[in-house]
């Protein structure tokens, strides 16, 4: 068997010797609509009964005047604030999400993590931005070129999402190659994650986890903490562990690594929908179906939604009851897509799922476990049968947010305001907004996280 390339040193030497100047203007652009799009949901995501637990937990384990806790006027130190941060981030499943290569739900994790960072140590906004958009070019490189993590029961959010808020903060912190070998080496060791627990708070708990082990990490490597130098590709190691020996193509992670940049092409997926992203496409088409045949839920007699195996296993759901399991049962999303013609934070409250008339609804759902759509569903048909016997079908092939059909600039500010007055005045979301597009002139990021802190 041939010697990997030394991958985890490449990765290192690219972190550290990589300069502002070589990122691409596109990638930039996008960086800061991700970030931006992050903080509004985390905003958000502070009304959550989740996050009520996990910030009260956070204060009383200590406090420090180290990082701000997103939405609130507390302050922990700053692996505490990445956990609290990240957590928030995710809380909503609202946040951006990768379309083609399973890396998950980076920016709540990386930016949980960073922003954190960046605030107890001052660092400026073009550190931050080129903190942010390396860690997305690692993982992706890394996750591009490995199976499915999730294909063996691992949440991929919480397994890159560790390491990549590790080279975050540690490019932040100004480390050198040995200590990020080192970074990404006691960050491997604390990354994990059970897909399993989608649909219970344990999830947005795998974001706040992978930002703290991120930031931890960092942290520690910088205190001369050590850690496996070979930690990617070495037998026995992180690629070995997760996917397998034999399993990962070492030689394509060191290729062209920013040749483009990830967030350039083929770029990352900013949601559309408060819900998770296997759902978009029959949303969708539901909703497509509803507005152009002017459909009255009144008048459906039942709802057809065929979807691959893989994705009858993980997304059926024969009960829902809570707001937070509806956001992964593909029959809730169609059958709120038809009765209420769109999907919003209200959507998904344990109050609206149980509802009569929503009850009602997801009654007449039924899903189909479709063997010839492959895996793991690039599409998905939906029928509305009305009690007329007319029927009317349309597939989903290619969801709003995806890179290939991207939210535009003001699809971005529009849903961050609304997310993000929930907590913050207006004037405040209008000076983030301000803030955010001039990120590489902020000499202190102290100056954007006061934003997110109520008046």
């Amino acid at each position: 068997m041939a010697t990997p390339p030394p991958v985890t040193g490449v990765l290192a030497q690219f972190v550290t010797q990589t300069e502002f100047s070589a990122i691409s203007e596109k990638a930039l652009a996008n960086a800061k609509l991700h970030m931006l799009d992050a903080l509004g949901v985390a905003l958000a995501g502070t009304r959550e009964p989740v996050a009520a637990i996990a910030l009260d937990y956070c204060k009383r384990i200590g406090s420090a005047d180290e990082s701000t806790l997103w939405g609130t006027k507390s302050k922990a130190a700053s692996p505490i604030a990445a956990f609290a941060n990240g957590l928030l981030a995710h809380a909503l499943d609202y946040d951006d999400w990768d379309a083609f290569i399973h890396v998950g739900h980076p920016t709540s994790m990386l930016l949980g993590a960073a922003l954190s960072i960046g605030e107890s140590t001052g660092a400026s906004g073009k550190e931050l931005l080129k903190a942010y958009v390396l860690a997305i070019e690692v993982i992706c490189k890394l996750a591009a070129n490995c199976p499915n993590v999730q294909d063996r029961g691992f949440h991929s959010t919480p397994v890159w999402g560790s390491l990549g808020a590790a080279v975050a903060c540690a490019s932040l912190l100004k480390l050198n190659a040995a200590q990020l070998k080192a970074a990404l080496g006691i960050a491997a060791s604390a990354a994990g994650g059970i897909h399993r627990q989608q649909g219970s708070m344990v999830k947005p708990f795998h974001a706040g986890n992978a930002a703290r082990n991120g930031a931890e990490a960092a942290l520690l490597a910088r205190s001369g903490f050590t850690a496996d130098s070979a930690i990617l590709e070495a037998p026995r190691g992180f690629c070995d562990t997760f996917f397998g020996p034999a399993t990962c193509n070492f030689d394509k992670m060191v290729e062209n690594i920013g040749q483009p940049f990830f967030l350039e092409s083929p770029g990352l997926g900013l949601k559309w929908h408060p819900c998770s992203a296997p759902q978009f496409l029959a949303a969708d088409a539901a909703l497509h179906l509803k507005r152009e045949h002017d459909i009255d839920y009144e008048d459906v007699a039942r709802i057809e939604v065929s979807i691959p195996p893989m994705r009858y296993q993980r997304h059926y759901a024969t009960e829902v009851k809570t707001g937070l399991r509806g956001k992964f049962a593909i029959n809730y999303v169609v059958a709120m897509c038809i009765l209420d013609g769109k999907l919003e934070l209200a959507t998904f409250t344990d109050e609206k799922v149980n509802q009569p008339k929503v009850q009602e609804a997801l009654a007449k759902v039924e899903v189909i476990c479709d063997e010839s759509i492959p895996e793991p569903g690039p599409y998905c048909p939906v029928t509305v049968e009305l009690k007329s016997g007319a029927r009317h079908s349309f597939t989903g092939r290619i969801a709003k947010g995806d890179p290939r059909n991207p939210m535009t600039e003001t699809d971005v500010i529009e849903k961050f305001c609304s997310n993000a007055k929930r907590v913050i005045s207006d004037e405040q979301a209008e000076r983030l907004i301000s803030l955010m597009r001039n990120l590489e002139a902020i000499d202190s990021l102290r100056s954007l996280v006061g934003l997110l802190v109520p008046a």
